[in-house]
Order: structure tokens, then C-alpha cells, then sequence
């Protein structure tokens, strides 16, 4: 059962998703089954103190299946499991807690690229996915973080449209009218 079905962004990987699976009635995955601490990490016992994990169960091609639980950001936020510009490469974003984990390598953790994330956003002309927070953006390419901003605004800082241009981000001022603003 699929909770929130998988977005590949447009992306092409080299691996199956399942969002939200059924826990198995008997506990046994058939697989290994890792869980992310709020840092990465992968480690016994398992904890989610912020709220519910997000779960999902992972079909790399010629590799090990296998089921991975990632703990709640806690602070808010999105919740959505995406493809990365890497082929081998998931993003889980937890309650706004992003994280990067290479599918043919669970054990190894994963990198927690951002948090409180409201918006996931792919830009069209380059294999970029934004994580986009009320105040500032993180990039991550092929090779992982591409970049990251510094504060931006205020507030309410958001993507309009997968386009590389300054007016492709926008934020609400004092006012509370949404005005275009430039990444430097």
C-alpha cells in the first residue's frame, strides 16, 4: 500500500520504491530492514521521538532488496519520498528532514541535506533538485551538494517554477504580497 507514491522528478532510477509499505504480520521484511537516526546514521535500536518514520522498501537493480525507516524531522514539513539527479540515489524527506541515501549502499547511512524543507523542486535546464526551506535553498547534483544559500528572506521563501532565472523564486514580504527575488 502506497501511502505518498514515489516522485522520480523526471529523473531515471535504477532502482523500485515502495512508499508506505505494509508492515509484514509476522515482523519479517524477507529483507534487511535499516533505520535512520536524524543524523544519517543507521543503527539499532531504531527511534523516531519527533513523530511517525517515514517507511519505505527499495528494489535496487542487481542488488539486495531491502526496507529502510527514516525518523520525523519533528519541526514541519514536507513528507515525500523523490529521485535524485544520481541513478543510484534516493531522497527521503521525513516531517522536513531530507534525506540522501545511496540504494546500493543502505548500511552506510545516509547525508541529511537539509531540514524543515516545505518544497522539493526540480530546475529543468540542470540535474539540480532544490530543497527549498522559508529562508534558504540547498541544490544537490550528480556528485551530491551542488550548493547552498545563505538566508534569502525573511520568510515564506518559495520556487515558482523549475526554471534557472532569478524570477523563478519568490518570498512574501512584511506587506504579505509575493514579490520575485534574486539568488544572487
Amino acid at each position: 500500500m502506497e501511502d505518498d507514491p514515489f516522485d522520480d522528478l523526471g529523473f531515471a532510477p535504477a532502482f523500485r520504491v515502495d512508499c508506505g509499505p505494509e508492515f509484514p504480520g509476522d515482523g519479517n521484511w524477507g529483507c534487511p530492514v535499516f533505520g535512520f537516526d536524524r543524523r544519517g546514521r543507521c543503527g539499532e535500536p531504531f527511534e523516531s521521538r519527533w513523530g511517525a518514520p517515514t517507511v519505505v522498501r527499495v528494489q535496487p537493480a542487481g542488488a539486495e532488496e531491502w526496507g529502510g525507516t527514516f525518523a520525523s524531522g519533528g519541526l514541519g514539513g514536507l513528507s515525500g519520498v523523490y529521485g535524485c539527479p544520481s541513478r543510484h540515489h534516493l531522497c527521503v524527506v521525513a516531517d522536513g528532514l531530507v534525506y540522501i541515501v545511496d540504494v546500493t549502499k543502505p548500511r552506510a547511512g545516509a547525508v541529511v541535506a537539509h531540514d524543515q524543507v516545505r518544497q522539493v523542486a526540480k530546475v529543468a535546464e540542470h540535474d539540480l533538485v532544490l530543497f527549498v526551506r522559508f529562508i534558504d535553498i540547498v541544490a544537490l547534483g550528480l556528485a551530491g551538494t551542488a550548493w547552498r544559500t545563505e538566508r534569502l528572506v525573511v520568510d515564506d521563501l518559495r520556487v515558482l517554477n523549475g526554471r534557472a532565472t532569478p524570477s523563478s523564486v519568490a518570498a512574501t514580504p512584511w506587506a504579505g504580497r509575493p514579490r520575485s527575488s534574486s539568488t544572487r
